[in-house]
């Protein structure tokens, strides 16, 4: 039987951040983060935490990023995740944004050692810490245009959120966001009723998910160095960049190997991805952003690096065609999330949303 995990040991000896009352944050000294109460489920008292980025205190932020913001930007997690990208906060804050970053309520920072990481049978449960998020942001940047940007199945809760908030974004970025069921969802029409049924009798059933190899997580926590394969000549001069040495984070928050999907959750992705199926209308602009292709071998080999091995990029790129009258579609030759991939393709997703931010947000 494996030791119990303890959410609580990447905060160290300080603990978690102070409730309405910034603090330092793990990410370093340009970070800060403050605890938001929730109101309590079945499990017991829920907190959510938000983390913002002071450029002023980063030495390696620009001069343009120390001047006055032009927008706000939101960044929101995927499932078995939580905010570690501190080069998306420093890119966003060189495009102009006053950035910020939401562990949601059971995630990252959030979580407490009575609660089952992730869970939620609800995805609008998560208007209640977006909404205070967002109160907070006001509260400190006024009436700046506000982005959202999103990975993974926080892209789905931030797609839904945007359709039932239409005028409250100025911009929604989605980094592989997940709109659909890749392969199975020819299947959803069928498959969720029986999971709803499921669902309402025995809500923490684990969901059988399989149990091949984990590539992503072996990609990111190796590295190209780790990796056994043939390294890219690109990285001759990049071999202290973490996509070649491994990404550090917090095995806690964002465990390799990942955890049980209850069918409860799966259920509420399901009715997730029906509203999306159905039709969602996004009034601000979009900028949906996917690796270039799909990857679902069982040989380790180079495309793990390349490709989005979690996720049809096909079937989300459709997907997200609809979301609004204004989408611009873009594919990177990278992982599923475009913000651990190799550095090249790092710089280009970063200019794309500096260029995009620019252009559709916040003009120069």
């Amino acid at each position: 039987m494996s030791e119990p995990i303890d959410v609580l040991a990447p905060w160290g000896d300080a603990g978690p951040a102070p409730v309405n009352q910034w603090r330092h944050d793990i990410l370093g000294a340009a970070f800060e983060s403050r605890t938001i109460e929730l109101l309590p489920d079945a499990e017991g008292d829920n907190v959510a935490t938000l983390v913002r980025y002071l450029p002023h205190r980063d030495p390696a932020s620009t001069p343009r990023a120390r001047s006055f913001p032009r927008f706000a930007a939101l960044y929101i997690h995927g499932r078995n995740d939580y905010f570690f990208q501190t080069e998306l906060a420093r890119s966003m804050a060189d495009s102009g944004a006053a950035f910020y970053a939401l562990d949601l309520r059971k995630y990252g920072r959030s979580l407490r050692p009575w609660q089952t990481i992730g869970y939620t049978d609800d995805l609008n449960t998560y208007d209640e810490e977006i909404g205070e998020s967002l109160d907070i942001i006001r509260s400190e940047q006024g009436d700046l245009p506000l982005v959202i940007v999103a990975h993974s199945t926080g892209g789905l809760i931030a797609t839904l959120w945007a359709h039932r908030h239409p005028g409250a974004l100025g911009g929604l970025i989605l980094n592989s966001a997940w709109l659909e069921m890749q392969t199975l969802a020819n299947l959803r029409s069928t498959i969720q009723p029986v999971l709803g049924q499921i669902a309402y009798y025995s809500p923490m059933w684990p969901v059988p998910m399989g149990s091949g190899p984990d590539f992503y997580a072996r990609s990111l926590v190796d590295g190209w160095s780790g990796s056994g394969l043939t390294t890219p000549p690109s990285f001759s001069g990049n071999e202290d960049d973490p996509a070649f040495t491994g990404w550090d984070y917090a095995h806690e928050w964002k465990r390799p190997g990942s955890y049980p999907a209850q069918v409860s959750w799966l259920d509420a992705v399901l009715r997730g991805h029906e509203v999306v199926n159905e039709g969602v209308d996004i009034s601000c602009p979009v900028l949906s952003m996917t690796s270039s292709g799909s990857y679902f071998g069982e040989q380790w080999d180079e495309q793990v690096f390349t490709c989005d091995v979690v996720l049809d990029v096909e079937v989300i790129a459709k997907r997200a065609a609809t979301l609004g009258p204004l989408v611009t579609v873009a594919h990177f030759p990278g992982k599923h999330d475009l913000f651990l991939s190799d550095p090249w393709v790092r710089a280009d997703v970063y200019s794309l949303m500096r260029r995009w931010c620019g252009a559709f947000v916040a003009a120069e």
